[in-house]
C-alpha cells in the first residue's frame, strides 16, 4: 500500500467512484480477516511512529456496530478456515477478527466490544512477550527517540549522529533505524541494539513490556471466553524468514507448546510476526503447514478468495490502521478493490 496521504486519496476515490460496492463478489471474495494490534486512546504526542498499529475503542465500537448490520457475518478462525475450504458456498461473506501480540488493552478495551456485539476474535500470543524473553522493541525505539535531542549511533563500524530536535527529525531517525534494524543486522542484534539504546536513554523496556502485555493468568482466563481463540505468534516475535530453518521450526512448534502448557489451549492458527514478504515467504508458508497449523495469517493486504483454499498458511488480512479510522475507508478495503490494486491486478499474493 502507498503512503498515508496517497492511501487516503485512493480510498476516497474508490468510494466516490462506486467501486467500493460490497455486493460485487468477484472483487470482494468470500470474506476478510481483520488485523488489529492495540486498542486504546491515542497518545497526546506529535511523534507517534507506531500510531498505525492502534485504533480507538470508539472506532472499534462504531465499526463493529456497522459491520454487524451489513452483509458480512462474523466468524471464528476455525469457521473461517472451513468457509475457505468450502469456497464460501451458500454463506454470507465472512469477517474474522484477529489481534496480534496480546496487548493488555485488547482485554480492557476490545473484548468488551466483541462481547457487546457477539463477535468471535483470535488473539495471537508470543510467549516471549508474556514472560519477558522478548521485548516490544519497535515501541522501545520510539521511546528512546522521544527522550533524546540527539542520538549518536555506533554499531560495528556504522557511526551516525541523528538530530532529534523536532518531530520531523525524530520520524526520519525512526524510519532510518527501523530500516537498518530489520534489514542490516540479525534479529538478535536488533534486540541488543535497542536494549543498549534504552539503557543509555533511561527507557525501562521491561517495565513497558510488563505493563503492555497480558500475563499468562489473564490469557488463561480470557481463553475461557467462548468467543476467544488463542493463536500462536512465535516465541520471540521474530521475522521467521530471517532465521535458519531449524530455528524457524522451533519458533513455530515451541510457541504452540508453551501456550498449551500455560493455558491448556493448543493453537491451531498462527500469525507471522511482521508478516510482510521479507518476514514471511514461501518457505515459512510450507513450514507452518508442516508444523500442523490449520491456518497462518500474514500482513499482506487483501481479502480472501476461493483460491486461498490451496494457500491456508498464506492468508492475507485487512489492517485496521490507526491512520484510517473511518467507516468509509474500511468499506473500501473490504470491497476488494484495494486488493487488486496492491496485487497489481492479481487476486492472490502468496509468492
Amino acid at each position: 500500500m502507498p503512503g498515508t496521504l496517497a492511501t487516503r486519496i485512493m480510498l476516497e476515490a474508490i468510494r466516490l467512484s462506486g467501486a467500493a460496492n460490497l455486493a460485487n463478489e468477484r472483487l470482494r471474495g468470500i470474506g476478510s480477516i481483520l488485523m488489529l494490534h492495540r486498542v486504546c486512546k491515542p497518545e497526546n504526542n506529535g511523534f507517534a511512529p507506531n500510531a498505525h498499529l492502534s485504533v480507538t475503542p470508539e472506532f472499534l465500537d462504531r465499526l463493529a456496530d456497522a459491520l454487524s448490520r451489513s452483509i458480512f457475518e462474523f466468524v471464528s478462525m476455525d469457521q473461517a478456515a472451513q468457509r475457505i475450504r468450502d469456497s464460501g458456498k451458500g454463506n454470507r461473506p465472512f469477517i474474522a477478527v484477529t489481534l496480534d501480540d496480546g496487548y493488555r488493552d485488547n482485554l480492557q478495551n476490545a473484548v468488551p466490544v466483541f462481547r457487546k456485539y457477539n463477535i468471535p476474535y483470535t488473539v495471537f500470543v508470543a510467549p516471549g512477550l508474556v514472560d519477558g524473553r522478548a521485548s516490544l522493541w519497535w515501541e522501545d525505539l520510539a521511546a528512546v527517540l522521544e527522550a533524546r535531542n540527539t542520538l549518536y549511533f555506533d554499531w560495528k563500524g556504522l557511526r551516525r549522529e541523528l538530530p532529534l530536535s523536532n518531530h520531523k527529525e525524530k520520524q526520519e531517525a525512526f524510519d532510518y533505524l527501523m530500516a537498518y534494524l530489520t534489514n542490516e543486522v540479525s534479529e538478535d542484534d536488533q534486540r541488543r541494539i535497542v536494549s543498549g539504546l534504552c539503557g543509555m536513554s533511561g527507557v525501562d523496556a521491561e517495565a513497558h513490556r510488563a505493563q503492555s502485555i497480558m500475563t499468562w493468568q489473564e490469557l488463561k482466563e480470557l481463553s475461557s471466553d467462548p468467543l476467544c481463540t488463542l493463536g500462536a505468534h512465535t516465541i520471540g516475535h521474530y521475522a521467521l524468514a530471517r532465521l535458519n530453518e531449524q530455528d524457524a521450526i522451533a519458533e513455530l512448534e515451541e510457541s504452540r507448546s508453551l501456550i498449551e502448557l500455560e493455558t491448556g489451549i493448543r493453537p491451531k492458527h498462527f500469525a507471522y510476526p511482521y508478516g510482510y514478504p521479507a518476514a514471511a515467504g514461501e518457505r515459512e508458508f510450507v513450514l507452518a503447514g508442516r508444523c500442523g497449523y490449520e491456518t497462518a495469517v500474514t500482513t499482506r493486504h487483501g481479502v480472501v478468495y476461493r483460491d486461498h483454499a490451496n494457500h491456508l498458511t498464506a492468508l492475507p488480512r485487512i489492517s485496521l490502521n490507526g491512520h484510517f479510522q473511518k467507516l468509509r475507508y474500511v468499506r473500501a478495503l473490504l470491497s476488494g478493490t484495494t486488493t487488486r490494486l496492491a496485487n497489481k491486478g492479481r487476486r492472490l499474493n502468496v509468492a
